[in-house]
């Protein structure tokens, strides 16, 4: 557990990304030897500021307070798994940025490989969020797994469908493990994270303690967007939240679909651009059809040709 306190430890400092680790790796060989290093050593790997610099050669000082809260939420179940672990999700090593480490709960099983994003407004409309809820429901009888974050309307409604139905759950919050809030999950009886197991796997790249943001939001989307086979925007406004992750999806050749409605109006304008742009389009759960034959397809086509399967870990 040691190597993950390191690690752990240098996440957690702002201005380090993957880059940043990435370099520190080359230049010292190990995170441990990295924090130890004296300050010229640290200030010569290439686009390190000073700030950052003298950040990291002043983390040792702090070390035992990040040993004390690996040690507390292990106890709990959470996994701290950095990017040189073979159980690492290869599918994250495709977005943007992928994290350095990630905090996770729960364990993948084989159908998460056959993920479909449900992503949409925090604010959605009623009618939306009964629709996330019923078309997750679609999507697990059809054995596929839902992913997406942990916001308020679209996103909580998915993953109430696909617990109700019984079905797996991927949730990519934008806070630390010891901030996830169980009170939206009450309505199927989730109260703890024993109970969230059963059916869904939790990961974050946020430090434990971390709370919501903005930023972290933003972040966020990146991974739903790497994790998923295919993405479905059920509501979404312009300059929205969600476009940033319909766009990041895109950027790395997940097939994005919109929720079609009959009239238009401020909330789904961004359905419409996306639908213009040329994206699926999606009106009823008869058109889910295309999205399962399409995820269902490419994970059969990653299987036939050797693709690595970190779900079964």
């Amino acid at each position: 557990m040691e190597d993950v306190v390191y690690w752990a430890h240098l996440a957690s400092i702002e201005g380090v990304g993957r880059a940043i680790v990435d370099q520190l790796l080359k230049r010292f060989g190990s995170i441990k030897r990295a924090l130890e290093a004296p300050l010229n050593e640290v200030q010569e790997i290439p686009g390190l500021d000073e700030r950052t610099a003298e950040a990291i050669c002043r983390a040792n000082q702090t070390l035992g307070v990040t040993r004390a809260k690996i040690t507390e939420i292990a106890k709990r179940g959470v996994r701290v798994i950095t990017k040189l672990d073979s159980d690492y999700p290869s599918r994250l090593r495709e977005a943007a940025n992928p994290p350095p480490l990630i905090y996770q709960i729960g364990a993948f099983r084989p159908q998460d490989e056959r993920a479909v994003a449900i992503i949409g407004s925090r604010e959605c409309s009623e009618v939306s969020g009964k629709r996330a809820r019923e078309y997750a429901r679609s999507f697990v009888k059809f054995g596929l797994t839902v992913v997406t974050g942990y916001a308020f309307g679209v996103d909580i409604n998915a993953h109430l469908g696909a617990l109700e139905a019984g079905g797996r759950t991927v949730i990519i919050p934008g806070c630390g493990v010891n901030i996830f809030d169980f009170e939206p999950l009450k309505p199927v009886n989730v109260s703890s994270f024993d109970d969230l197991v059963k059916q869904a796997v939790v990961i974050t790249e946020q430090p434990p303690d971390a709370d919501w943001s903005a930023r972290s939001s933003l972040a966020r989307n990146r991974l739903v967007a790497a994790y998923a086979r295919a993405v479905l925007v059920i509501e979404a406004r312009l300059h929205s939240s969600t476009l940033d992750t319909a766009g990041r999806a895109q950027a790395l050749d997940r097939p994005v679909f919109a929720q079609s409605f009959g009239t238009i109006s401020e909330r789904v304008m961004g359905n419409e651009k996306l639908l213009k742009e040329g994206a699926g389009m999606v009106q009823n759960e008869e058109d889910l059809r295309q999205i399962v034959d399409l995820v269902r397809g490419q994970d059969r086509e990653e299987r036939k040709t050797g693709g690595k399967d970190d779900s079964r870990r």
